[in-house]
């Protein structure tokens, strides 16, 4: 059970950076925890839409996937047992659906939301698309600025690459290397400052641990 004094210091985290991201013109919330979360998924998100959710741990686990399915959301996803044209062509649906729920590596105290990819298709969803974009952020990926948030962003590729049985360098040192080789999963970063012009954002900051 998770003490009250961290409860309230992760409130207080997290309004901090709700506030953060409102000067930056994105709109932003803070749920205390997951469960709360998933409710404000379920009302930002109309039941008619699409959702393309890319490889996010975050999402899955904290039941929207299977919740927005339950109720009849059309779901774009590339996870799980696919050909590699089924998922080269779930990668390009989930960008072009309604809404495209995702997490983020790391989100910096000053508002900096930061991904670092592999194949390119999460931080160009993150950009460029056709509806709104949903961010479920827990309190774990907070840094305290842009180089740490790199950092955080670049050590959250070592349970990745575990989940997917990749033997990186990373994962055989434990740490990032700076890799240079073909195994490599750190290939593209993206740092929205700021909305992208014609997009919609809306962040949910967790007060829990969520995610790598």
């Amino acid at each position: 059970m998770i003490h009250e004094n961290i409860i309230k210091a992760n409130e207080i985290i997290g309004l901090d950076a709700v506030k953060a991201l409102g000067k930056r013109g994105f709109s932003a919330e803070y749920a205390s925890t997951s469960q709360d979360a998933l409710k404000r998924i379920l009302e930002i998100i109309p039941q008619n839409a699409s959702v393309g959710i890319p490889g996010t741990v975050t999402i899955r686990d904290i039941g929207a996937l299977d919740a927005l399915k339950e109720r009849g959301n059309k779901i774009f996803q590339h996870w799980g047992q696919m050909s590699d044209k089924e998922r080269r062509d779930a990668r390009f649906l989930e960008n072009t659906a309604d809404v495209f729920l995702t997490s983020a590596n790391a989100l910096t105290r000053d508002g900096e939301i930061i991904n670092i990819d592999g194949t390119g298709n999460r931080v160009a969803g993150m950009a460029w698309g056709n509806g709104l974009v949903l961010f479920v952020i827990g309190i774990n990926k907070l840094a305290f600025d842009l180089s740490d948030g790199i950092k955080r962003a670049r050590s959250a590729t070592i349970p990745n690459a575990i989940r997917q049985n990749e033997e990186t360098a990373c994962v055989k040192a434990g740490h990032c290397v700076n890799c240079r080789d073909d195994k490599s999963m750190c290939r593209a970063i993206l740092i929205l400052e700021r909305p992208v012009k014609g997009r919609q954002y809306h962040i949910i900051i967790v007060g829990e641990n969520l995610g790598y």
